[in-house]
């Protein structure tokens, strides 16, 4: 098997080892016996889902009953901030670097004839620039 592929495995595993292993954990919490007796019982938990249930059938009751901008609103604006720094830097980069393949795509000969034999010309004017310049001497444009 190739190293990179390997690697990349090993890393997604891990990952994803890191990631599945404190949801588990939540996911059962509910269900676990109270340690100190505190909590409530899988009695009084089945009679308040019958209670919610109840109210849920009500007339006029609509929604989950959370609140959609609810307490934790600055962890939700967080990580919108995050994703969007994320994928706006990765436009940015696709974006720089098809700017610089647009430039070099745009460094044809002018005319069909290379008689000085450059072939490098202004991309503002056209005029005809040797490898030595680095700016154009009729108008002053980067090359």
């Amino acid at each position: 098997m190739n190293k990179a592929h390997f690697m990349i495995t090993a890393f997604s595993l891990v990952l994803g080892t890191f990631m599945v292993l404190p949801s588990l954990h939540v996911a059962f919490a509910q269900y676990t016996a109270p340690e100190l007796g505190g909590g409530a019982t899988i009695e009084e938990q089945l009679e308040l889902a019958k209670e919610k249930i109840s109210n849920a059938q009500q007339q006029g009751a609509y929604g989950s009953g959370t609140a959609m901008l609810g307490t934790n609103l600055d962890n939700t604006v967080i990580m919108i901030v995050i994703m969007t720094v994320i994928i706006g830097g990765v436009a940015g980069a696709f974006f720089a670097a098809g700017g610089k393949r647009g430039k070099r795509a745009m460094q044809v000969s002018h005319g069909g004839s290379s008689s000085s034999g450059s072939g490098r010309f202004c991309t503002n004017c056209g005029v005809q620039a040797s490898e030595s310049q680095k700016f154009c001497g009729n108008c002053g444009t980067k090359i």
